[in-house]
């Protein structure tokens, strides 16, 4: 079934640059609306696999698909937008937990992400201001997120390997959609966020795939 992961990245090769174009000629519903089918493409192959292998997969798509909709909702306020990304990260801790549950990987992979995320915060606590409890709450789910993905890597399976890099890349992804909200950013750097954390939602929905 891999060919349907090829059948969605080229509808996501399609997606986002509609995406990127719209936004940039301020066309706001037209943008959300590639935007969000871009996400939707990666909670089809879960929904795929949940449907046809393992039942697992549907807290997978559930994660995508409040990604999807924290997608729609980001664009018109960001706390609501935050608030569904956080429901995402939680559906998918329960499902990356539920592949490799908790062990010390798990506890030294946390240990490394929250002192990067606390010299992060600190470096930068003048910009984020009276932001930084919301910055924070959000951030704790996203570190935890990543923590549950890449601590998959210990699988040493082909899915592990895909969430853990998916994982990371999504983290990477947001870390540099704070810097732009906190500091002036070339265009490039929204192309490169775009295209990190649609590989990084692509390589979550193709793991499920290969369970």
């Amino acid at each position: 079934m891999l060919w349907i992961a090829g059948v969605c990245i080229i509808c996501l090769g399609v997606c986002l640059p509609l995406f990127m174009y719209y936004k940039k000629s301020l066309l706001l519903h037209l943008a959300v609306a590639f935007k969000m089918l871009g996400t939707l493409c990666a909670f089809l192959l879960a929904l795929i696999a949940a449907i046809r292998l393992d039942p697992h997969c549907y807290i997978c798509a559930g994660a995508l698909l409040l990604y999807a909709v924290a997608d729609l909702s980001i664009e018109y306020n960001l706390f609501t937008g935050m608030g569904f990304f956080l429901a995402g990260h939680i559906c998918s801790i329960a499902f990356f937990l539920n592949l490799a549950p908790v062990s010390v990987f798990h506890l030294i992979c946390l240990l490394l992400l929250a002192g990067s995320m606390a010299y992060f915060f600190y470096r930068w606590r003048k910009p984020i201001g009276r932001q930084m409890t919301v910055m924070a709450v959000y951030g704790a789910s996203l570190i935890l997120m990543v923590d549950c993905a890449v601590s998959c890597f210990s699988l040493h399976t082909i899915t592990g390997i895909l969430i853990a890099c998916g994982g990371a890349l999504f983290c990477i992804s947001d870390f540099m959609l704070l810097r732009r909200l906190l500091f002036p950013s070339g265009r490039m750097i929204s192309w490169i966020i775009m295209i990190l954390y649609y590989t990084a939602l692509l390589l979550f929905g193709t793991a499920c795939l290969l369970l």
